[in-house]
This record gives C-alpha cells, sequence and structure tokens, in this order.
C-alpha cells in the first residue's frame, strides 16, 4: 500500500457490520479496519481506557492499526482432527469395542437436531449467520458494561469458542495454547484474527457442525452426539427442544448446570434457552410453555459410552487389536505416534473376528474346565490363505483377581511339544527327502552330532516302533524318528522353515540362539504361541501360502468413510503347493487305526489333519489341526508355569486325569471347537499328498550376484522376492574390482531363501554404500 489518506472513521461506523452473503469475502481497507476496530476495544479494556464511540481513527494510525492486525497469525492446526473414537468392529459390521481419550462422536449436520443448533444460535451467538468471526458491536458494548460496572461480560462468537476448542486440542505452541485458554487480551485479539480467518475457509454450515462436534457438555461428553447419549440414551438427531435447550445451556458451564447434580439450576438454565428460542421465533407461546413444563427427562444416572477392552464383550481379543495398533507401522512410524493414533481414533476398524468362532471356541474351553481350574486353555483360530485371526478364546475371565487375567493366552509362547514335528518334515520335504523315508524308530536313540538328554531320545513309553516312513511317525507321534530326520536336514533349516512359516519367537540371537545342535527343536523345546502355530499350520491347508496373522481386515476414517491403511497380510507362495499339500495329507494320519487321536476321531462328515503334543514331564499339552477352512491351535497348562505345576493330575469334563497328554483333554477341545464352526459349511478335501514332486528339492537358492554391478545385483535380488542389503564396510582394495561391484554375499549363492530373506552384499573399495528401493519394495 503507499498509505492513501481516508477521511476519519467514527468508531459506530466501524463496528457497524452489515450482513454478508454466504461466501462473500470483505477486502475493503474500511471493512478490515472494522475488524480490527472491534479487537482493538478489547485492548482498550485491558488498558482500562476505552475509546469512546465519538472518536476516530487518523488515517497514519488506522494503516498502522490494520499493519499489526495483518501480521497476526491466520492459520490454525485443522489438518489435526479433535480426539475421538477409535471403533472396533467384527467380519458382520457389529460394535464390540471402541477407545478414546475424549469421549466424542463426530456426526454431520444432518444428523444433528435443528432443535439444537437453533438453540445454540439463539443463546450463544444470535448474530451468527450475520457476523465475519467476531460480533464487534457485541464487544464494544460489553467493554462500555465492563467499564461501568462489577460485572464481567463477554461477546464470544461461535466462531471464536471453536478456534478455542481447536487450540486447546491442538496447539502447536506456548502462544497458541495461550489463544485456546484465553489468558491475556494479546490471546484475546489473536483469537478473533484467528476466527476472521475461519470465517473465509469454512462456511457457517460448517463452522456450526464443527462446534457442535467441538464443544464439552460435563460429563466427559465432548460434541452434541456423546452428550445426547449420555444424558438422554438418544442419537443428536431426536433432541426435543427441551432436551437441546438443557445441553445448550451445559455450554455456559457443565459442572455448574449438571441435571445429575444441581437439577433445579440445570432446569433454570434450561428454561432460559427455551425463552430465547421463543424470543427470536423458534417457538410458538405454546410450545415455550409446553416445553418449560417438562421434566429434565435426563437418565436416572448418566449414560455410559464404554472404552478400552475391559468394557468389551470379546476383551481378550480386543486386547490383540489394541496390541496390533501400537505395534503396526500402518499406524505409526514410532510407538508413541501409534499411541496418539489410537487414543485420538477417528477410525472405524473392520477385524476378522467372527461371533460364530468365538462363540463355539468359548464354550468349548468352559465347558472342559470352566473358570475355576488351575488348567488353563487358550486357542488361537486363523483363516488358511489369509492370516485372519477369527477367533481366540481361554477359560478365564478379563481382570485382576482370581481366576481372571489380562494375559492373552493366544499371544503367549509356551514349549510346543511334538506339534513342531510336522515342520520337520516340510524342512526335508524342501529338501528332496520323501515322506516315504524310512527311519528306524528305536527307543532310546543318540544322535552321532547332535546335541541330546542324558540316556538318548526316546519315544513316548519306550516305544520301538521300528521302521517306518514319516506318515507312520506322523501317525504315531515318534519321537526318534524325527531326531534322525532332522539329522539329515539339519537342525538350522528346520528353524528356517518355522520362521518361513510365520513362528517368529524361535530365539536366532542372542544367548539362547540356535546355533545347529539343538535336535530338541523339532520335539518343541522352544517356545511358540498357539497364533504362531494356528498360522504355521495354516500354510499346510493353504497350498503353501503364509501370511501375517492378524485381526485388522480394513478400516476407514469414522467422519468422512474415508479408506485407511492398515496392516499388510504380506500373503505370499511360503513353501511349494507340493510341500504344503504332502505334510497337510500326513497330518490325516493320526486319525487313523493305531494312530494318537483314533479314539477321538476325526470331524463329522469332513477330513481334517491334526498333530497332538506333550512336553517334557507333561508341562503342557497341545493340538493343531486343520482343515482347508479353518487352522486351531490349543494350548493346555497352567499359567503360573509348566514344569512348576506339571498336567499330573486335573480334572476335566468331570473326571480326573493323570500325567495328561495332547489327546485326552486339548484333543477334545479342538474337536467342539472345529465341529460348531464348520457347521453350515460345505466339506471340502484335505489337500493330497505328491511324494513324486518332494522326492527331489523343490526349495528355492539364493542366486550368485558376485561380480555384478550394484544396481543389476540388487534387481535380481528383488525379482527373487528378497531384500538386498548393503554393507557399510567395503572390501580391500583389488584392482581387479572396480568401483560399484559385488565383491562377496551373505547368505552364500545357493543356499536356501525365503521370502524377503535378506541378502547383504559387500561392495568393492571405492564404492558407494547407499541404495534407494524402489517403491513398493
Amino acid at each position: 500500500m503507499n498509505n492513501p489518506r481516508h477521511e476519519a472513521v467514527d468508531l459506530d461506523q466501524l463496528i457497524d457490520e452489515p450482513a454478508r452473503e454466504p461466501g462473500r469475502r470483505e477486502s475493503s481497507l474500511p471493512a478490515r479496519l472494522g475488524k480490527f476496530a472491534g479487537a482493538a476495544t478489547v485492548i482498550a479494556l485491558a488498558a482500562g481506557s476505552l475509546v469512546a464511540p465519538a472518536a476516530v481513527f487518523g488515517a497514519g494510525a488506522a494503516s498502522s492499526a490494520l499493519t499489526y492486525w495483518e501480521q497476526l497469525p491466520t492459520e490454525l492446526p485443522l489438518d489435526v482432527a479433535l480426539p475421538q473414537h477409535t471403533i472396533l468392529l467384527d467380519k458382520n459390521g457389529k460394535e464390540f469395542a471402541r477407545f478414546y481419550s475424549e469421549n466424542r462422536i463426530d456426526v454431520k449436520l444432518a444428523d444433528i437436531s435443528p432443535n439444537f443448533t437453533e438453540a445454540l444460535v439463539a443463546t450463544e451467538d444470535a448474530s451468527f449467520y450475520e457476523n465475519g468471526g467476531a460480533d464487534f458491536k457485541g464487544i464494544a458494548r460489553a467493554a462500555v458494561a465492563n467499564l461501568i460496572s462489577d460485572s464481567k461480560q463477554g461477546a464470544s462468537t461461535i466462531t471464536q469458542q471453536l478456534v478455542q476448542n481447536i487450540l486447546i486440542n491442538n496447539a502447536r505452541d506456548e502462544t497458541e495454547a495461550a489463544v485456546g485458554t484465553g489468558t491475556s487480551y494479546n490471546a484475546k485479539l489473536r483469537e478473533i484474527k484467528y476466527a476472521v480467518n475461519l470465517e473465509e475457509q469454512l462456511s457457517k454450515d460448517e463452522i456450526l457442525n464443527s462446534y457442535a462436534n467441538t464443544v464439552y457438555f460435563g460429563q466427559g461428553a465432548y460434541g452434541v452426539e456423546a452428550a445426547s447419549r449420555i444424558y438422554f440414551g438418544i442419537p443428536a438427531k431426536d433432541l426435543t427442544a427441551s432436551q437441546a435447550a438443557l445441553l445448550v445451556g451445559l455450554v455456559k458451564g457443565p459442572n455448574v448446570y449438571d441435571p445429575f447434580t444441581s437439577p433445579d439450576l440445570a432446569k433454570d438454565r434450561r428454561n432460559t434457552v427455551l425463552s430465547r428460542l421463543a424470543a427470536v421465533g423458534k417457538l410458538t407461546p405454546e410450545q415455550f410453555e409446553a416445553a418449560v413444563a417438562e421434566p429434565l427427562g435426563v437418565l436416572p444416572e448418566p449414560g455410559k459410552i464404554r472404552s478400552g477392552c475391559d468394557q468389551s464383550d470379546y476383551p481378550f481379543y480386543c486386547a490383540l487389536v489394541r496390541k496390533e495398533i501400537l505395534e503396526d507401522p500402518a499406524f505409526g512410524a514410532t510407538r508413541e505416534a501409534r499411541e496418539d493414533r489410537l487414543t485420538r481414533g477417528g477410525m472405524t476398524l473392520k477385524t476378522a473376528l467372527d461371533p460364530k468362532v468365538m462363540e463355539s471356541s468359548q464354550n468349548a474351553v468352559r465347558e472342559a474346565l470352566g473358570d475355576g481350574s488351575r488348567g488353563a486353555l487358550g486357542v488361537a483360530v486363523v483363516v488358511p490363505g489369509t492370516g485372519e485371526i477369527a477367533g481366540i478364546a481361554q477359560n478365564r475371565t478379563w481382570g485382576a483377581g482370581e481366576n481372571a487375567t489380562e494375559m492373552v493366552y493366544a499371544d503367549h509362547i509356551f514349549q510346543p511339544g511334538s506339534t513342531m514335528k510336522p515342520i520337520a518334515l516340510a524342512a526335508a520335504l524342501e529338501q528332496g527327502i520323501p515322506a516315504t523315508t524310512r527311519f528306524n524308530a528305536v527307543s532310546p536313540y543318540i544322535p552321532a552330532a547332535l546335541d541330546f538328554p542324558v540316556g538318548g531320545y526316546i519315544n513316548y513309553g519306550g516305544t520301538n516302533w521300528g521302521s517306518i516312513d514319516a506318515r507312520g511317525a506322523i501317525k504315531v507321534s515318534s519321537n526318534t524318528y524325527f531326531i534322525q530326520l532332522v539329522e539329515r536336514t539339519g537342525v538350522l533349516s528346520v528353524a528356517d522353515m518355522a520362521a518361513r512359516l510365520g513362528i517368529t519367537s524361535l530365539p536366532r540371537t542372542g544367548e539362547r540362539a540356535i546355533q545347529g545342535r539343538e535336535a530338541s527343536l523339532v520335539l518343541g523345546a522352544y517356545e511358540v504361541s498357539p497364533i504362531e502355530l494356528a498360522n504355521a499350520y495354516a500354510v499346510f491347508a493353504s497350498g503353501g501360502v503364509e501370511c501375517t496373522p492378524h485381526t485388522i481386515v480394513s478400516g476407514i476414517r469414522t467422519s468422512s468413510g474415508e479408506e485407511i491403511a492398515t496392516p499388510d497380510a504380506d500373503c505370499h507362495q511360503a513353501v511349494a503347493p507340493a510341500v504344503a499339500n504332502t505334510v497337510g495329507d500326513a497330518l490325516k494320519q493320526p486319525f487313523t487305526a493305531g494312530g494318537t487321536l483314533e479314539s477321538l476321531g476325526g470331524l463329522p462328515g469332513r477330513e481334517s489333519g491334526a498333530k497332538t503334543g506333550t512336553t517334557n514331564d507333561f508341562a503342557a499339552n497341545w493340538i493343531a489341526g486343520i482343515t482347508p477352512q479353518y487352522s486351531t491351535a490349543v494350548w493346555l497348562g497352567d499359567p503360573r508355569g509348566g514344569s512348576q505345576y506339571p498336567l499330573t493330575e486335573l480334572t476335566a469334563y468331570g473326571k480326573t486325569f493323570y500325567n495328561l497328554t495332547g489327546s485326552e483333554v486339548a484333543a477334545p477341545v479342538w474337536k467342539d471347537i472345529m465341529t460348531g464352526i464348520h457347521k453350515g459349511l460345505p466339506a471340502r478335501a484335505m489337500p493330497k499328498a505328491d511324494d513324486a514332486a518332494t522326492s527331489s528339492t523343490t526349495t528355492k537358492a539364493v542366486p550368485d550376484v558376485r561380480g555384478m554391478g550394484t544396481d543389476e545385483a540388487v534387481t535380481l535380488l528383488l525379482s527373487n522376492k528378497l531384500v538386498p542389503v548393503i554393507s557399510e564396510t567395503t572390501a580391500e582394495l583389488n584392482l581387479l574390482h572396480p568401483a560399484g561391484t559385488v565383491v562377496s554375499q551373505t547368505p552364500a549363492p545357493g543356499s536356501p531363501s525365503g521370502h524377503r530373506q535378506e541378502v547383504v552384499l559387500t561392495l568393492s573399495s571405492g564404492s558407494a554404500t547407499t541404495i534407494t528401493l524402489p517403491e513398493g519394495e
């Protein structure tokens, strides 16, 4: 500006704002001065000297004031949502849990009763549809009143109050926080500037909607939807004039006018709001009299909107979902960011929870042990080919105290016993060692180059099974057959296979790291969780496809319905179909004559496969089993510690068992669960063995990239679903290796490769050691 001269402007003119057309912006100097004049009134009040209405602004003073006004910040942190709810739905779309730090449920303006919005405008900001975010005439009136009396009046518009609420929650610095709390007149001036600018960004309806979703109504209720449920047990769209007036009355003082603690004050305030509605013509005299005569009509006690897993119908599954949110990068790059995402909410997440699976599983564990047994059951059910955790169960209630816990047994690790044997078989098949391979399953047996207990490995009961193949060994659960098999495959190959099938709990680093001599791995000496085991067995029912086990299937932003990122199941071909199918076929053997599950029998009307497990000294029992539709793992033990409290005596199904094995209690629980969850589903055939295909190696090998340029090597590894990692240390100088050449690699060329396995490349001297992988890798 070139400091143009203007005639003196009377303050009465400056604060006399005409009505604006919706969306029209005022940009003339007098108009902007009008906004500033109103704000200046607040500053004058702070100084104790209000400029009289007849005072004038000289042109120079006006320009200086305008410069100051225009230098104030204008942009609010609108991109950061106010805290809302995180809502969890089951697979059928029914809510079963929610989390929130502030009880706020955003709703659209169309879902708020006009009774409320009319009462709000009439009481809080009568000039809302005419003012530009700040009611300067109201400010002036309040300032004069404050000068001539001891009372203190305010003149904040709905838009200004919205600014305060936004900054109370999302202030980016101390100055913005001061604006949110309104602790100084400088803060008030900034608040007005924010409000004026907000009016240029949002329509009146958008501002009204945001305010209705933001304001605090007491009793922990933020926003009109939560307040309607807390006070009346109804949605905001159904509020009557009397109910709406009570809620609007709470805005002035949620604690003062609380109808549960001060019903008389609440009624007086409600009636004041009703009188404002009548004064502006929103209620006829008859309607006003009828509304005033109504009782408060609130609930006998504040309504509750449940929050947290302890309020859920499925608390243990809810805890799994919560853990997934807090650990998966889809919800934030850091733990702190994910915790903030959970508590700020605004998400509606659909999960894999299947009520039918949950009910069947919970009924089965309670029928077996009830809730008071020292023995505990932990169940996990996974859908093959998806990784979806359809259900979990345990015979404990959620919480603290006797027979209660907040530990999710399905997600806790325990020694799995012989349920690890099919995984060793998979490793053997991949190496070209077919299921027809026979060993003399004597008892005891001492391996030549692997660790063994005193006296060697023995079969259950000391039985000598003679010459049997893998199917026979699965059928009778021969320990010594599988010790001999792991001698052929190598311990590390079995550990690698377990990892590829999704078992991530095996120690591969640190003091307990599996080094390659631990033959007991195949007998279940290392801990896994029921979820991991169910997911691994699911691979044998899905043609070799492994997915990351997960609870969350999809998600949307609650307010907009926009899809949000959720955990990636990462489904991929973990093993060749022939390998998976052959193991799946072998798992049918325990149900046949002479098998460990012969007395139990298979599932009625359909094929299934399963393997039991019993740990040393009866510390725990297991069973894991599959159909093409479901994979279920069941653990039975004493959560205080299996070695200290073994299953040498336990009452289940109304009778006492001694020296429990997996076939006696865990197996019937598994059968009851699987029978129940398959009701109504078509019977599908189990996989068929392919001994011909598994008589030669089916494993993929790490390609040889030595001598290649960095880009070529990286491209080749990525095409083989491997992850290239460049060592920060380069090789020693060698003139035969130009810069940018791969000199060595780990694992070595020809080694078995797993999905997304890391391959570390050491480059020649002088090479750049940073690479950028293509997006999506």
